[in-house]
């Protein structure tokens, strides 16, 4: 059975058996995700077999303190807060890790997000860490830790944005 394009989570999609193996991602995705975004807090993206999610990711608008930024992401005087997107979570179903996707949803969300700034504007795109191995998925994919913070990683949406064009993906 083929995975799913990435659609927006709907009350239709199963969510019941979804396990990452990080309590705190299954219970967002189980208990918060529809309430978040049906509350315009944040857009769930997922992907499927047979209506049964296998992957997700959460994006939202967001705003920092200069100070949070690295100083290669901050450049120049920022406006107080600067304006950002976060992807808010990340999860693939353990039965379906080393598969690929989520490759797949990172892309995806990259994409979306330098979309996104383009219609309200944003400086860098941001993730919360949920652990080390968490970090270390982050920063392979060019993202940079926060100074005061390294599970807050950032990485700019105009060096998104050229990374995804150089791979002829915008």
């Amino acid at each position: 059975m083929a995975i799913s394009a990435p659609e927006v989570l709907t009350p239709e999609h199963d969510l019941t058996s979804f396990d990452c193996g990080k309590p705190a991602l299954n219970a967002w995705l189980k208990t918060r995700a529809l309430a978040n975004q049906r509350k315009g807090f944040t857009v769930v993206v997922v992907v499927h077999v047979e209506r049964k999610v296998v992957g997700y990711y959460g994006l939202a608008p967001t705003a920092v303190e200069p100070t949070l930024l690295p100083r290669k992401v901050r450049t120049g005087q920022p406006p107080n807060p600067v304006p950002c997107l976060l992807l808010g979570q990340l999860a693939i179903d353990l039965s379906y890790a080393a598969r690929g996707v989520g490759t797949a949803l990172v892309g995806h969300a990259l994409e979306r997000a330098v979309l996104g700034a383009r219609l309200t504007g944003g400086r860098a795109l941001l993730v919360r860490a949920i652990d080390e191995d968490a970090i270390g998925f982050w920063t392979r994919r060019g993202f940079l830790a926060s100074q005061p913070d390294p599970y807050l990683l950032f990485r700019s949406l105009p060096d998104i944005e050229a990374s995804l064009k150089a791979a002829g993906r915008l």
